[in-house]
């Protein structure tokens, strides 16, 4: 397992930030499509999802929540190659909200001989997803 960790200040309440990163249907509308990501598809309102990525397709669900506070997800390609906990954990600090946000990425059977490879894709993933995140919760309403 790697972990892959990043921090980021964003000028908006934690409670925007919560509801930008809970409302999972609401991604196209600030993540873009990268080399690496595809585009999420909102199940139900359940909280389950479906990530397109260069590795195939990454089932997904909101594992546990405390509002305003912290999100935590779980996906994994339907063969087990791949296996990504991601939480979310959010602070107000000085006005603003403090995001960290923590991936823990498994590989396994042949995708572990790909797994340098797939902890770079994932780290660059993060530090986009966490500069998208910014520049959508500051944007003026």
């Amino acid at each position: 397992m790697r972990t892959i960790t990043d921090t980021i200040d964003i000028s908006a309440p934690p409670h925007e930030v919560y509801v930008a990163l809970r409302t999972l249907d609401g991604y196209p509308g600030w993540l873009r499509h990268s080399i690496v990501y595809l585009g999420t598809r909102a199940a139900d309102g359940s909280g389950a999802y479906v990530d397109s990525t260069t590795v195939g397709r990454m089932r997904g669900a909101l594992t546990g929540e405390d509002p305003d506070r912290s999100l935590r997800f779980h996906q994994a390609k339907p063969s087990g190659g791949v296996d990504a906990s991601i939480r979310y954990d959010l602070a107000a600090v000085d006005g603003r909200t403090r995001v960290v946000r923590v991936g823990e990425l498994t590989t396994r059977g042949v995708f572990r001989a790909m797994q340098p490879v797939l902890v770079r894709m994932a780290a660059a993933e993060s530090r986009r997803t966490m500069r998208a995140l910014k520049a959508h919760a500051e944007r003026p309403a």
